[in-house]
């Protein structure tokens, strides 16, 4: 337990080394709470002014043989959300680490999972390496829609090419949102993609189609996206991908043990090695 604790304390101080990196946004000016989750079942949480007093607890209540693979925490109520392999949705007590199901599991297809809340219609996005692109309610775990596959825009430089978004995250994530924008990791290609357009491009292309739009190589020889979320709100009515820092858990091609936390610039793609973790991250998610 002391060694999984420790590496879960390991990816809260990296992920602290992302938030704090000079230029970063700041979405309120002050603490922004976070939580690690990794393989070996521990889930902490850190702030930037005390990330080494951050609670770590270990997850249970699990339906058996299930393991998490995504967490998000729910702007509309600041709730912490869990998915497991197993399709099984989850409210988690982030004090206690206890997992409670919320429905029944639906069929997932993949080795790994995006998954996020869409601010504006109170919705969870979540996308599979397969191509899988599925909303769910909350409340329910019910399926409110299953989207269309996961594929580049014809327009796209990369259109025809298979991608591996196995990633999501939306823009100014506080509850009350009216715009947001959807950005995910594409294993396959080493890059940050939009799925839909950005608010305040036309024609106005909906997450719901799968499409995605390249918006630039990570620099990273990425073989899998562990987590990956954006803390921030919009500062104008004008979309500004400044507005909102990114973090990502990946897996490197030379990597053996543990996880990269990698910063990332919304506006070009570019990814930035902040920190390196002693035990896979499966998932990571700022407080709202």
């Amino acid at each position: 337990m002391r060694k999984a604790r420790f590496a879960a304390l390991a990816g809260a101080a990296a992920l602290l080394a992302a938030l704090t990196a000079p230029g970063t946004a700041s979405a309120t000016g002050g603490s922004a709470d976070f939580y690690v989750l990794t393989e070996d079942g521990v889930l902490a949480k850190g702030s930037r002014a005390l990330p080494l007093l951050g609670d770590r607890v270990r997850i249970s209540g699990l339906a058996k043989g299930d393991r998490l693979v995504g967490i998000d925490v729910r702007p509309a109520t600041g709730a912490l959300y869990a998915v497991g392999k197993s399709g099984q949705l989850y409210t988690v007590a982030p004090r206690t680490g206890a997992a409670t199901k919320v429905g029944a599991p639906i069929a997932l297809d993949g080795s790994a999972v995006g998954f996020d809340f869409n601010p504006t219609v109170d919705r969870i996005r979540l996308v599979t390496s397969s191509g899988q692109n599925l909303r769910l309610v909350p409340e329910t775990g019910a399926l409110a829609a299953t989207d269309g596959v996961l594929a580049y825009a014809a327009t796209d430089r990369s259109a025809g090419q298979a991608p591996k978004v196995a990633a999501a995250g939306y823009t100014n994530s506080v509850a009350g949102s009216t715009s947001t924008a959807l950005y995910g990791i594409d294993a396959n290609r080493d890059a940050l993609v939009t799925q839909g357009t950005t608010p305040g491009v036309t024609p106005v292309v909906s997450p719901n189609t799968g499409q995605l739009f390249t918006v630039g190589k990570l620099g990273l020889d990425v073989t899998a996206t562990n987590g990956f979320d954006i803390s921030g709100a919009a500062r104008s009515a004008t979309f500004n991908p400044g507005d909102y820092q990114a973090v990502a858990a990946v897996q490197e091609e030379h990597l053996r043990v543990g996880s990269l936390i990698v910063r990332i610039d919304l506006a070009t793609g570019r990814g930035q090695v902040v920190g390196l973790t002693s035990s896979t991250v499966v998932g990571l998610a700022f407080a709202r």
